[in-house]
């Protein structure tokens, strides 16, 4: 009788869930129908996750190659460019929680010494980690560099972003928030030279292994199965490469993975890692894009006045792009990986204030 009790259980909870998928989709084909400009011309497939306090869902819309009509599945691999990021900065943070790092410490004193800037004496970890270094997003050489456009950080050695520090001359109000990828790609060098590690190696075992993110990585290999991409001429492209700049563009992932790290940032799981994001998640900057943007250790953080703020990164590569945004008091949050460098960001937040807003919360 007891195992016939279980099984009625398991039965009307099984029904709830799919019930709940269904409606989600049908909630999203309203939005994408009559609140976006979304072309599936332009961009073939995406999938959707939604972390609702336990419950994930996940939902996929058209296909994963204009070749066939596979749908695209949550364990499907994409590039997430910049979103990359949010994972750099949650390394450093962790190391910050160790005691193995200071926030203000001197990134001179980090990089190999032959590469010393005398003239950036007073740059921390911190002005790197907020876009506060006073770098552009890219060298100003960095084109020089380039054999393919579709392959921008190919060719781009670590060498020649050491070089690039250690001739840099400080433009005035250099402290000012500027995005820039070159923060990000020092991070890079000052996480190994501090290891030991490859960043690939890193971000496996101090980030991607605990959150049972089994599918994502930074070096790619051929023999993976990589969602194919489209570039805005609806050419197929290829992944990206990294010759540096991985930390800051050059993380794989899926939508599955990506909804494991949503959930450690609402505080849902894997709670040996929460103390780090704590901290990381403390808004501490203002930025140049509104007065409603402020930046959070590597996110971006929207002000919604008297609701409740949004976390969020985007990412775009030359085939992919990557949306992530969270609330944190409602225990809500939204993953989205598209197949074509056309973003899907406006959806992502459409989908974010839907979920709150239509099932009586207040974002």
């Amino acid at each position: 009788m007891i195992k016939f009790y279980t099984v009625i259980v398991i039965f009307f909870l099984t029904g709830n869930i799919c019930a709940q998928a269904d409606n989600l989709k049908n909630e999203i084909n309203k939005i994408i129908e009559y609140d976006t400009d979304i072309n599936f011309e332009k961009t073939p497939g995406f999938i959707v996750a939604v972390v609702d306090g336990d419950s994930t869902f996940y939902t996929s819309f058209g296909h994963r190659s204009r070749d066939e009509p596979e749908s695209i599945e949550r364990n499907h691999l994409f590039e997430i460019g910049s979103t990359s990021k949010v994972f750099t900065s949650l390394l450093i943070f962790k190391y910050l929680e160790e005691g193995q790092f200071s926030i203000k410490d001197k990134v001179n004193d980090l990089l190999p010494q032959d590469y010393i800037n005398p003239r950036l004496e007073q740059l921390t970890l911190y002005d790197l980690i907020n876009h506060i270094s006073g770098f552009p997003r890219i060298p100003e050489f960095f084109g020089k560099k380039q054999k393919n456009t579709l392959d921008p950080y190919a060719y781009f050695s670590k060498e020649d972003l050491l070089l690039y520090y250690r001739d840099y001359v400080p433009r005035r109000n250099n402290d000012k928030f500027n995005y820039s990828h070159v923060n990000y790609a020092l991070l890079e060098i000052i996480l190994e030279e501090y290891s030991g590690m490859t960043f690939h190696d890193l971000m496996k075992q101090q980030i991607f292994d605990p959150l049972d993110m089994k599918n994502s990585f930074v070096d790619f290999s051929e023999d993976r199965s990589i969602t194919p991409g489209y570039n805005r001429a609806m050419r197929k492209v290829k992944p990206w490469s990294f010759a540096s700049f991985s930390a800051s563009e050059g993380i794989k992932s899926t939508a599955e993975d990506l909804s494991n790290f949503v959930r450690l940032n609402l505080g849902l799981k894997y709670p040996t890692l929460y103390n780090s994001v704590e901290s990381q998640l403390q808004i501490v900057e203002k930025t140049n894009y509104n007065d409603k943007i402020m930046m959070a250790n590597g996110w971006h953080v929207v002000d919604q006045g008297k609701k409740y703020n949004i976390y969020t990164h985007t990412g775009k590569t030359s085939g992919h792009t990557s949306f992530l945004a969270f609330v944190k008091e409602t225990k809500t949050g939204v993953v989205i990986l598209s197949n074509s460098s056309w973003g899907v960001e406006d959806l992502g937040f459409l989908i974010l204030r839907m979920i709150n807003y239509n099932w009586n919360r207040k974002v």
